[in-house]
């Protein structure tokens, strides 16, 4: 059993970052609490006789010892909580869970809480990291200018054989031992799609409207009569499309587009920068993390992505989860051994710009945007002091062919 002053305390269970420890203390020592609780409360009452906050303390505690006691206990609770962090230098990560608590007799209670693990971070600076080339700006403007074509393409019936990418409506009756066991009428397929069956898109190749067609898979056979064959169209790219896009010529759409894909070429090398940056830390690092904040970065990943929390999303996205938060402790951990820190301001701009009104946000949304900045600035720190090494770029076959023919035009 410990003692800190009249504090009487025992560490009953502990790892690196999750303690439970067990207070004793006798009655008398609420006493302070309670009397702490009637002066809060005494302002807020109103007892008949007496003007407002002029009521004997004797009358206050005798009419409402219940919730006085419940309030007290509350304060005493947090502010043993306090005094055991302060006294062995923990930092807590998660909020105090009361595990069991008893005051017949002496007071005795549990609390369970995590707290930060001890860990060093060193030889940080001087990081060989490797940054590919940007793909060519013609192979991605190119592959821009053929996703806009697919997107803004029509879709008219025609008379002639369909085709790959065609689309065909149809009627469907699956025969399995003379019998018909599935009845489809007007189902729509894009003839190619890899969803459907290998035999359907090679027997529907070349067919036309009105045609019909019995097709064998495996042991059932597809009858299918075509009602209608459809060919997409793709737009045509000239000033009217362009126009349409808000452009007033196909110069300033070209011009638009490639500033743009630029700055998303860009981006996206920055962040794979920064992934290559986390995985050696992640590696050099080791140390056990938190369960709450591991948990903490599994919601935010659900509710990013509109998940919810099951089995699946918990054996699929927890891992993903641990290295967010291990990273994050270890951005934390450099700020503080490097002193950077950010201005009030700059986290003021970050609140407004999410949403929340500087005056009316919470401590907490401050302080958790002032991290995601901070953490901003460490990776800065650490990408100024890297040796960035530029690594070309093997480029698939398709891509290589695409990125030649668009030099060449």
């Amino acid at each position: 059993m410990e003692k800190g002053g009249f504090l009487e305390y025992q560490i009953v269970n502990e790892t690196e970052t999750e303690k439970e420890i067990e207070f004793k203390l006798g009655a008398q020592e609420l006493e302070p609490f309670i009397d702490n609780s009637i002066e809060k409360l005494r302002d807020r009452i109103s007892i008949k006789g007496y003007r407002r906050g002029r009521a004997p303390k004797g009358l206050i505690r005798t009419r409402y010892y219940d919730t006085l006691k419940a309030e007290a206990i509350n304060d005493l609770i947090l502010d043993l909580y306090k005094r055991v962090l302060q006294e062995k230098n923990w930092k807590p990560v998660s909020n105090p869970e009361l595990v069991s608590f008893d005051d017949a007799g002496e007071i005795k209670f549990n609390l369970r809480f995590e707290i930060q693990p001890e860990f060093d971070v060193n030889d940080y600076k001087g990081l060989e990291l490797f940054r590919e080339e940007p793909l060519p700006l013609d192979y991605l403007y190119e592959q821009t200018l053929n996703r806009l074509k697919e997107n803004y393409a029509d879709v008219v019936e025609t008379t002639k054989p369909a085709a790959v990418d065609d689309f065909i409506t149809l009627d469907l009756e699956i025969v399995e031992d003379n019998k018909v066991i599935d009845k489809q009428s007007d189902v729509v397929i894009k003839l190619g799609d890899r969803s459907f069956p290998d035999e359907l898109n090679r027997a529907l190749v070349g067919i036309k409207k009105g045609e019909k067609k019995d097709v064998q898979i495996n042991k059932q056979i597809y009858r299918i009569k075509i009602k209608k064959v459809e060919e997409k169209i793709l737009a045509q790219i000239d000033e009217e499309f362009a126009k349409m896009l808000n452009y007033n010529s196909l110069e300033e759409m070209e011009k638009g587009l490639k500033d743009m894909l630029k700055k998303q070429e860009e981006e996206r090398l920055n962040e794979e920068l920064k992934e290559n940056l986390a995985q050696i830390l992640l590696e050099r690092f080791h140390f056990p993390v938190p369960k709450s904040l591991i948990e903490r970065e599994y919601q935010v990943i659900l509710k990013s992505s509109n998940l919810t929390d099951n089995d699946n999303n918990r054996e699929r996205f927890m891992p993903i989860a641990e290295k967010r938060a291990r990273f994050n402790m270890i951005l934390d951990r450099i700020a503080q051994k490097e002193n950077i820190e950010v201005l009030e301001e700059d986290v003021n701009n970050l609140v407004q710009k999410n949403g929340f009104s500087v005056d009316e946000a919470s401590e907490e949304i401050k302080e958790y945007f002032k991290k995601a900045l901070t953490r901003d600035e460490v990776v800065q720190f650490l990408l100024k002091n890297s040796n960035i090494v530029q690594k070309g770029r093997i480029l698939s076959p398709e891509e290589a062919k695409n990125a030649n023919r668009s030099i060449r035009h």
